[in-house]
């Protein structure tokens, strides 16, 4: 991943943010449809996923003595989208009032294992 490409990720980011923004303004009515659940979900998770991958590629930064090290943006990518993942699908149980603890430790432990997969399948 290019630096050009995170740039444009952070962009994505903040539209995303004006975008959920836009959404909790004009879509908070009670008779809410799929349509508008479907867009506030979809805003959500491109919004985890950029604040995810920030934290994680500056999580990283730090932890190596603050040397830039783009490969960890790769990793840093891949492992913040696993958690914006499990946060919206969380969410999208949440609102259909499906979630449980069991439910929330097995979607973990898929998430956990399907990260294992990948790091085994790019290492």
């Amino acid at each position: 991943m290019t630096w050009r490409k995170y740039i444009n990720g952070m962009v994505l980011g903040v539209l995303a943010l004006s975008l959920i923004l836009v959404a909790l303004v004009n879509l908070t009515s009670p008779e809410m449809g799929a349509l508008s659940y479907g867009s506030l979900f979809i805003t959500v998770f491109l919004l985890l996923v950029c604040l995810a991958t920030i934290i994680g590629f500056y999580g990283r930064r730090r932890m190596s003595n603050n040397e830039v090290l783009y490969k960890n943006l790769k990793n840093a990518f891949r492992q913040g989208t696993l958690v914006a993942l499990y946060l919206t699908v969380l969410l999208i149980l949440r609102a259909a009032d499906l979630l449980n603890w069991w439910d929330a430790a097995l979607l973990l432990i898929s998430i956990i294992s399907f990260d294992m997969f990948f790091k085994g399948q790019l290492g």
